[in-house]
């Protein structure tokens, strides 16, 4: 198909090969804005990397939606794919939208029926509580500070007071409000 014959060029080209018209004979031009998908971790990895930032998340944003389509929003992969996001999003600096993909994951995978000891469920919220302390608006901190808190009293986690930290850290944000 056509899409895959796309992927192998530009696999092709990522890898260094020269494409057709290099002796000078006929050519094509082709033109990307993400490399090929069959490696999209390690595409990822190199635009972090190199500090690309939105197009390690519009590759990762766009296989995330691909596996919503085809498994669903609470599926293994979706959720992976909402993972790499809230990673990108803390890579990229910016802890308000980790912390919310975090929140999702956590939520999503609390309402499938995993449990609240479940370790993806843990690291989720623990995450999330971890971007929830480096966001710097207080707006964005007050906004998600209860969603946080509900779910830090679902899932105490290993952290011993970690629920107590939230509501202490939002009483604080409250009062400068």
């Amino acid at each position: 198909p056509p899409a895959r014959l796309h992927e192998r060029a530009l696999a092709r080209l990522a890898d260094g090969e020269e494409g057709p018209g290099a002796d000078g004979g006929p050519g094509q031009v082709l033109t990307a804005r993400r490399p090929p998908a069959p490696v999209p971790h390690a595409a990822i990895a190199a635009w972090v990397e190199s500090g690309r930032h939105g197009d390690a998340d519009a590759l990762a944003a766009g296989w995330e939606q691909a596996a919503v389509r085809a498994y669903g929003a609470a599926s293994e992969d979706a959720l992976h794919w909402t993972e790499v996001r809230a990673d990108l999003a803390m890579f990229a600096g910016d802890a308000a939208r980790s912390c919310r993909a975090w929140l999702t994951v956590a939520a999503t995978r609390l309402a499938m029926g995993q449990g609240a000891d479940a370790p993806a469920v843990e690291s989720a919220v623990d995450r999330a509580h971890h971007q929830w302390g480096r966001i710097r608006d207080a707006e964005q901190a007050r906004e998600l500070g209860p969603v946080l808190a509900e779910l830090r009293g679902r899932v105490p986690g290993r952290q011993r007071g970690a629920l107590d930290h939230v509501r202490r850290q939002l009483r604080q944000l409250q009062a400068k409000n």
